[in-house]
């Protein structure tokens, strides 16, 4: 019986470090495509990343790094405190997709997708995200 429950920890092992390693984010992260900018007037969206991560999403769905149209990020660079991964890195207020177009871009694809499959949709309007105090 021990022998059994050692292989069987050994087998379950690697996948308690990935599920801990999908988790090791900060639940409750705040987007704010605002950045300061004048004339915005929609407080910034609480997003809920363990939450997205049970439903099913992989790091790549929203993570990117595009080269000749393919994602080629590299998932060990998710570490929490990189720079580098934040939208605001490539989606500044000069690139083809500003932060807030990047924001609305990836998120209300995913959000409006569920209600075209006829399933219980996430939040889809401007103030089921952007939720004032």
């Amino acid at each position: 019986m021990k022998r059994l429950s050692f292989w069987a920890f050994l087998i379950a092992f690697p996948f308690v470090l990935l599920a801990n390693s999908l988790m090791a984010q900060s639940d409750m992260m705040i987007l704010d495509s605002s950045m300061g900018l004048p004339g915005k007037k929609r407080p910034p969206v609480p997003f809920p990343h363990n939450l997205h991560v049970e439903k099913g999403l992989s790091c790549k769905d929203c993570h990117h790094l595009y080269e000749k149209g393919k994602n080629v990020l590299d998932e060990s660079n998710l570490t929490e405190g990189n720079k580098e991964i934040r939208c605001s890195f490539c989606h500044g207020s000069k690139s083809r997709l500003n932060l807030e177009q990047a924001y609305h871009g990836q998120c209300m694809g995913c959000h409006k997708k569920p209600l075209k499959e006829q399933k219980k949709a996430p939040p889809r309007y401007c103030g089921g995200c952007h939720v004032r105090k």
